[in-house]
């Protein structure tokens, strides 16, 4: 019997066989497309549309339309942040061209500076916050390009707490998407643990001062506690899955050790996740990068329910291990092919044979929520794209 698709996601999630793999694409940040590819997509399914919005400024992300979706067949709609980073918003657009001269639309407040060396530069308070050099489709966050060996106090770091604009933005999302489509609804938290500055400070200071490190969680985890309850009082059980994300993982293996990560990290994370458990009915979807192998079990303890992006090409990855150990506790949303090597530098045949292994792998009794390994970059071939969902709809079927 066909399901809807917000019963297919929920029924994969409960580790149990929908009719059909459940699909995604754009339902997160870290689930979506390079505008340049879904225009190509648009061509082959022919349809016709507005200008792309671009809603990620960052990472250069399309909005996916609801024509694509349909299409498709994606099962899953997201609930967006009204403001993303850079403090781009998304309730106004403008026309913009990409380097290739693509029409697209974006956020209405963006507006960049050309540098001296012909970068676009994205200011705020009159501080460089983003730049996109010539030779890169993608801006750079200039935070992640600083080092300072003497962190700031901690009570002086900047939090933010969800407004009433942002939350009302919010509800009214999620009111709209469970009124008017059957499809799952991902809501974008946009809060983690985080750092006070960039990764080479947050590791330095784990080694050289832990007790920093720990009296920033203590302050943190307040604020999320603080705004994981008002964001509950605003969406409520209009949202299927709420979605965070923290990289603690490269291609080699973790960024910090195991040890360090159950011992400073796991305890906060595990407040937050559990107060969502206990409150809520959303599953827990948690996106960290890498060869993060030895901490999925930690993260289970915390009370996650899904990991993405399921870097298969790290260190310690392998889907039939991944599968075998985690599979009765964990929903895998991701790891359907690769987007480092297959996807954009293999054949359509290359293509649709890892789509098929990895369904094969992934998709036994359910767990498993179709998503290519992170985002769809702008390098991908149509033809591979095009092979990636046909093998999608070939090979997962259930029985």
């Amino acid at each position: 019997m066909s399901m809807t698709s917000r019963e297919r996601v929920l029924t994969a999630l409960s580790h149990r066989q929908p009719d059909r793999l459940p699909l995604d694409l754009g339902g997160t940040r870290v689930t979506s497309i390079h505008p340049k590819v879904l225009a190509q997509l648009h061509q082959r399914l022919h349809i016709e549309s507005e200008p792309i919005r671009v809603m990620d400024v960052w990472q250069m992300l399309a909005w996916v339309d609801r024509p694509t979706v349909d299409e498709l067949g994606v099962d899953v709609l997201p609930i967006p942040r009204l403001v993303q980073d850079f403090n781009m918003r998304l309730d106004t657009w403008r026309p913009w061209q990409l380097e290739d001269g693509l029409a697209v639309s974006m956020p209405g407040n963006f507006d960049p500076i050309v540098d001296d060396e012909g970068s676009l530069c994205l200011l705020q308070d009159g501080e460089v916050v983003g730049k996109k050099v010539s030779s890169s489709p993608y801006f750079d966050k200039m935070s992640e390009t600083r080092m300072s060996y003497t962190p700031p106090a901690v009570d002086r770091i900047p939090l933010f707490t969800l407004n009433d604009e942002e939350l009302e933005w919010r509800r009214r999302w999620a009111q709209t998407l469970r009124a008017g489509t059957d499809k799952a609804l991902i809501g974008d938290f946009g809060f983690n643990l985080g750092r006070w500055g960039s990764y080479q400070e947050w590791l330095f200071t784990i080694g050289a001062d832990p007790d920093y490190v720990r009296s920033w969680y203590d302050r943190k985890i307040e604020n999320l506690l603080e705004n994981i309850k008002l964001y509950a009082q605003a969406v409520g059980d209009n949202m299927d899955i709420i979605w965070l994300m923290e990289d603690f993982g490269t291609q080699k293996g973790m960024m910090i050790s195991p040890k360090s990560f159950k011992e400073m990290v796991a305890p906060y994370y595990k407040q937050l996740f559990g107060w969502i458990r206990g409150n809520t009915s959303w599953k827990i979807f948690f996106h960290s990068c890498g060869g993060i192998y030895p901490i999925i079990s930690s993260l289970i303890d915390c009370g996650i329910d899904i990991l993405n992006p399921v870097q298969t090409a790290a260190a310690g990855m392998d889907p039939v291990r991944l599968k075998t150990e985690f599979g009765d506790r964990l929903t895998f949303w991701g790891g359907g092919i690769d987007t480092q090597d297959v996807l954009p530098f293999g054949t359509p045949k290359d293509v649709q044979e890892q789509v098929q292994e990895r369904i094969k792998i992934f998709g036994k009794d359910g767990g498993f929520i179709f998503n290519p390994i992170h985002n769809i970059q702008g390098d991908v071939p149509i033809e591979n794209l095009m092979a990636m969902y046909e093998a999608v709809h070939i090979y997962g079927q259930y029985p």
